[in-house]
């Protein structure tokens, strides 16, 4: 049961995945049912939004009935668990001010290149992500707005989620900054993108001090960026078939399905040549796990004006060991018309560089067992103390902040040297 929910994310992203890059693929054009699908996916990105919602398509004893075919004697979900389960969704709500095919992000993903490169580029592009139940309450919120990062948090919810209590952490944020005891209070926190920018600039700094110099991320080369996305279209045009079921609820349904071992065995036959000389892509094994059932394996996609509405995927035929009458469907539904564009929350608390600082300092004083802000002197560290400390990688204000805070200059060495 946990296999097969942790599952759920991956197994479903593959599929929207899959789907897509059968959007561009001309060779099933001679399907009327794979037309109807490439055409759909083609346009759900033809609007200026989109949400994605993703959840169980069951019922809280639905799930408890799969559970008990699915887990070892005595280790059953009980029902508190399973209501959560059915009761959750995650969504992503995305907006621009152009239709979404024309952003550089969703135009690299199509053409092969890296889409994270231009993610955070494209000008008026905002998203929203967020974990809630079905009857309207929020565990967390992500926004990117205008370029800022904004968060919001139920952490008693979420702890309950992950069966923890939340106690310890509430009384350890009494310790540091405002912005820290705001997000653990459920408050709006905001990370203006200049402060974000600021933040992974120290952090690359550092690590490249401590590994002695930073090298440059490695890089693909778009023509096998290129020829991987035309090999994968080639692969899935072999294996993929789709079966017109007609109508369902006012949309077309459709079900496309493929034999899944022969799909990951003709894939990586497939990639592997192209990916050869990919770092870390020499040992890509030649054929599919074992874990991969031998049999066909499918999805329905339903249809609504053209676009698709909804994909419902069965997780249970994913595992060759469960009896037939075993299913958790999980289902995503799209909506563009009624999608809201994300808006930056009123009232937010600002993450300053000051905060971060001092949270590094609480965090620091903290594992050196030193008691910080308690009102202790030590000795100013000296321009060669203050140079050795900081050539491991810790910058200056940080390593003058913890000085202050009544840190010698051996116990900052000692720190340092614990956490390098």
């Amino acid at each position: 049961m946990r296999r097969a929910a942790r599952g759920a994310l991956a197994a479903t992203a593959c599929t929207v995945v899959l789907a897509t890059g059968l959007a561009a693929c001309g060779t099933v054009k001679q399907l009327t049912a794979a037309e109807k699908v490439s055409d759909a996916f083609g346009k759900i990105t033809d609007g200026k939004t989109l949400k994605a919602e993703l959840s169980f398509g069951a019922t809280a004893d639905e799930i408890i009935a799969f559970d008990k075919l699915a887990s070892a004697k005595g280790d059953n979900l009980d029902r508190k668990t399973a209501e959560l389960m059915a009761e959750l969704k995650i969504s992503v709500a995305v907006s621009a001010d152009k239709p979404l095919k024309d952003l550089d992000s969703f135009k690299n993903a199509q053409s092969g290149a890296d889409p994270l490169n231009s993610l955070g580029q494209d000008p008026g592009f905002d998203v929203a992500y967020a974990l809630a139940g079905k009857s309207g309450k929020s565990y967390a919120e992500l926004r990117w707005v205008d370029g800022n990062f904004y968060l919001k948090a139920d952490v008693d919810g979420v702890a309950q989620l992950a069966g923890e209590d939340a106690g310890e952490l509430k009384d350890a944020a009494s310790a540091f900054p405002k912005v820290i005891q705001d997000a653990v209070a459920g408050k709006w926190v905001e990370v203006e993108g200049k402060a974000l920018k600021d933040l992974a600039e120290q952090a690359t700094k550092a690590a490249g001090s401590k590994a002695g110099g930073a090298s440059a991320a490695p890089s693909v080369d778009p023509k096998v960026a290129s020829g991987l996305v035309n090999t994968v279209k080639d692969v899935l045009s072999r294996n993929v078939t789709f079966e017109d079921k007609g109508k369902q609820d006012g949309a077309e349904h459709i079900y496309v399905s493929a034999p899944a071992k022969a799909l990951a065995d003709d894939l990586l036959k497939s990639v592997k040549p192209v990916l050869k000389d990919i770092p870390g892509m020499e040992k890509l094994p030649g054929s599919a796990p074992t874990d991969i059932p031998d049999k066909k394996v499918g999805l329905d996609v339903f249809i609504k004006d053209g676009s698709v509405s909804a994909i419902s995927l069965d997780l249970a035929q994913l595992d060759s060991k469960l009896p037939a009458d075993a299913h958790l469907p999980v289902k995503v539904t799209f909506s563009k018309d009624a999608a809201e564009a994300p808006k930056a929350p009123d009232g937010a608390t600002k993450f300053a560089m000051a905060d971060f600082e001092q949270i590094v300092t609480s965090m620091m004083g903290s594992k050196a067992g030193g008691k910080i802000g308690g009102g202790s002197t030590a000795a100013a560290l000296t321009d060669a103390q203050l140079k050795e400390l900081t050539a491991k990688g810790i910058p200056e204000a940080q390593i003058k902040l913890l000085n202050q805070s009544g840190m010698t200059y051996e116990q900052i060495k000692q720190l340092l040297g614990a956490t390098s």
